[in-house]
């Protein structure tokens, strides 16, 4: 799967930071990612582990926050579709 086939996809956007990015991929530009109706979640204001908010996010959906985020591709370590999170 190339990096265009995740486009309009909700996405996960792991980062090199606290922040978790979880929204739909509207573009993909050359320094930056860009997603919408997105839930940005900073790991540091819970004590939920990152694979079970993902868990959460999958199961009951996502709690938008932000209509628009640009995400710089510099910060992100990982992309995967919400669905392709495993429950296990």
């Amino acid at each position: 799967m190339g990096l265009k086939d995740y486009l309009d996809k909700i996405v996960v956007l792991d980062t090199d930071s606290r922040w978790l990015y979880i929204g739909t991929l509207k573009a993909i530009e050359e320094d930056c990612y860009t997603v919408e109706d997105v839930d940005a979640h900073d790991l540091k204001e819970t004590t939920t582990s990152r694979q079970n908010y993902l868990i959460g996010a999958k199961t009951h959906g996502l709690i938008v926050n932000r209509k628009l985020v640009r995400v710089r591709k510099a910060k992100v370590i990982g992309i995967s579709t919400l669905e392709d999170i495993s429950e296990k």
